[in-house]
């Protein structure tokens, strides 16, 4: 009998700023207790859900974990989730005008839709049922001003998370009610035409009820941006005009009481494209994406008593998608697709054997509809036939892991998940951790793992009967050292081996790649922080060659303090270096440093904050692998990127 599987230009003078916030009177987060400041098992304990905490394990996670905290968010200016990834180790974007698309230890292939990093949201998987993409830009479904932290632990998290969950995990936890504690009223002003208002409500009520409800709409004119390799008369010397606009509208609400959370999310994005995306569409003519995504998750945890504890949740999703292009031949092609799911994921965490926290997990996903229409409106008047298929899916799964602790030194951390879908035979994900205490300011940990990721419903689409699972086997080695309560240093020696990668229609092999990282933080009493990371990768594609958009070095450094004679001002400057990378075509693209500058208030002055970032401050000319390659030798494998910008954004608590 089968078994099924369980559970989407503004630029302000500086010295006008910086003066407005000098009069801030109140500390943003200064104090003893922030997160900022906390050691990292201490921090990583401090879950939004208790009961799930093992469950997730970061703290006892066999890889080398990233933090990014609210104070992190605000002192560098970050204004989504891609700004978030470029800054931790090994991580790196590639937007192609339409998408953020997230690449990490050598893989990260532009255009590529299959999420191999989870994304989740206290917990919940944020990943679309129809092409497994995590929504990491504007197309996201959280402003960042509700986000506590966001934590990534790289290396396979299949066995708790299951699909997608292959190259490694970013958890973002949301704020609560009661950190808000007020309604605040915010306003942002960027470059190209950007604006933003958002309203957000948090209170904590007598009785321990927690509410956040939250609301903001985006609208950007975007820029009139040059494509060298469109330079013809035909094509308005390579100039697309009124080809750039956005626009976004989001809800969020969490709602905690007695063990009870119940959250949700909807996010809507209409994006304007200014480059074509296939060989016939036509240059400087509107192309226009739509997204729509949302998410209801209801969570219940409690102890059982017994040295049981117990978290069991009911999530549903869906996910929408539609464009309209038009082809040289003056047709207009119009895509609508649509996704709706639902599933359950029961946890128990018991602590029956001395030295053993086992937790035992079941889960039940239904990809109840996973529908692709298209058609074309034809220039001669009319409409073809509209293509319509559909796909649905159900996984059920289980999963075990045990945290022995052998002796005050050694734990082992092991652990097993089996998937079975109804489309696909089932199949096996295991792990092995060892963590070796040296001293209680040194901690190795070595794991191996294997993980899998299934074919999603746009690779049904494509490839029909042909579509297949992708499996990896990773091993990793970590050293965490404590040079002080302060300082601390990550090192990580890491190797991956994917098969049944696709290459092109019907034809699948394996790559590789292996790196090390290298990280080091530390804070200072006085409020100044430093981090900065150098990540050195080596990718092979399925033909032995270099893989493409994978840079073989990675580096960061963040830098946060208050400003001399200004202490009510915090200053964060931010660099990041990518090194040099092939495209599609095996070009060579050079490598690019880019340097942010952030000011913001550390201080409230009646309620009022203030934050001032410019992005790409020298104004560095660069190119991102583009992944429109039906052109070769005209130079359309590279999209120019974004010079200078900037973005203020004022606050109000009332």
């Amino acid at each position: 009998m089968t078994t099924f599987s369980i559970m989407r230009a503004f630029a302000p003078s500086c010295l006008t700023f910086l003066a407005w916030a000098a009069l801030s009177s109140s500390l943003w987060a200064s104090d003893d207790s922030a997160l900022s400041n906390l050691p990292f098992e201490q921090l990583l304990q401090r879950e939004v859900v208790p009961a799930s905490t093992l469950a997730r394990q970061i703290s006892q996670s066999p890889s080398a974990v990233a933090i990014v905290t609210a104070d992190d968010i605000r002192a560098y200016g970050y204004r989504t989730l891609a700004d978030v990834i470029n800054s931790m180790r090994g991580l790196y974007t590639t937007y192609d005008r339409r998408y953020q698309y997230m690449g990490g230890r050598g893989f990260g292939v532009p255009g590529d839709y299959a999420g191999r990093i989870m994304v989740l949201i206290d917990g919940y998987p944020t990943q679309d049922s129809l092409f497994n993409q995590a929504y990491i830009d504007e197309s996201g479904l959280l402003d960042l001003e509700l986000v506590e932290r966001v934590e990534y632990v790289p290396g396979t998290g299949s066995v708790t998370y299951g699909n997608n969950a292959m190259l490694g995990i970013i958890n973002i936890v949301t704020r609560r009610g009661s950190d808000v504690g007020s309604t605040q009223l915010a306003t942002e002003f960027a470059s190209h035409g950007g604006r933003k208002q958002r309203v957000t409500v948090g209170r904590r009520f007598d009785n321990g009820a927690d509410l956040l409800l939250s609301a903001s709409v985006l609208a950007s004119a975007g820029q009139d941006l040059y494509f060298p390799a469109y330079d013809t008369p035909a094509n308005n010397r390579g100039i697309a005009q009124d080809q750039d606009s956005e626009r976004n509208k989001r809800i969020f609400g969490k709602f905690s009481f007695e063990g009870w959370t119940i959250e949700g999310a909807y996010a809507q994005r209409r994006k304007a494209v200014p480059v074509p995306m296939r060989e016939l569409m036509s240059f400087n003519q509107p192309f226009i994406n739509e997204d729509e995504n949302a998410f209801l998750n209801a969570r219940y945890e409690t102890d059982l008593g017994l040295s049981l504890s117990t978290s069991s949740s009911l999530y549903f999703g869906h996910y929408a998608y539609s464009d309209q292009r038009a082809f040289t031949d003056g047709d207009i092609g119009n895509r609508e697709h649509s996704a709706r799911w639902w599933g359950l994921d029961q946890k128990f965490v018991g602590h029956w054997f001395e030295r053993h926290a086992v937790l035992l997990g079941f889960e039940f996903k239904d990809d109840a509809r996973q529908l692709f229409e298209t058609r074309y409106l034809l220039p001669v008047g009319g409409v073809s036939p509209k293509h319509t298929q559909s796909f649905e899916r159900r996984t059920a799964s289980v999963y075990l892991t045990d945290e022995f602790r052998v002796n005050e030194d050694w734990s082992l951390n092991i652990g097993v998940r089996y998937d079975d879908a109804s489309d696909l035979s089932g199949n096996w994900s295991p792990r092995l951790a060892a963590i070796f205490r040296q001293s209680p300011m040194t901690v190795w940990k070595a794991s191996y793992s294997e993980a899998f990721r299934m074919p999603n419903a746009n690779e049904r689409w494509r490839d029909g009967n042909q579509a297949r699972p992708e499996y990896v086997e990773a091993t990793e080695l970590t050293l965490r050292h404590e040079y002080s309560p302060n300082g601390r240093l990550t090192a990580s020696l890491y190797r991956y081996q994917q098969k049944d990668v696709y290459v092109s229609e019907m034809t699948w092999g394996s790559a590789r790649t292996h790196g090390a990282e290298l990280e080091y933080e530390h804070n200072w009493h006085n409020g100044t922080r430093l981090r900065s990371s150098a990540a050195w990768q080596k990718a092979r594609d399925t033909a032995g060659q270099d893989l493409a958009n994978s840079p073989d070095w990675l580096g960061k450094l963040n830098l946060t303090a208050l400003l001399p004679g200004l202490p009510a001002v915090r200053g964060g400057l931010e660099v990041q270096y990518v090194g040099p990378r092939l495209t599609l075509e095996r070009r060579p693209l050079g490598s690019y440093t880019l340097t942010n500058l952030t000011f913001s208030g550390e201080r409230k002055w009646h309620g009022l904050s203030a934050v001032f970032s410019i992005r790409n401050l020298f104004g560095r000319d660069y190119d991102a692998v583009s992944p429109f390659t039906w052109d070769p030798g005209t130079g359309k494998d590279v999209l120019r990127m974004d010079g200078r910008t900037y973005w203020l954004q004022l606050s109000l608590d009332l």
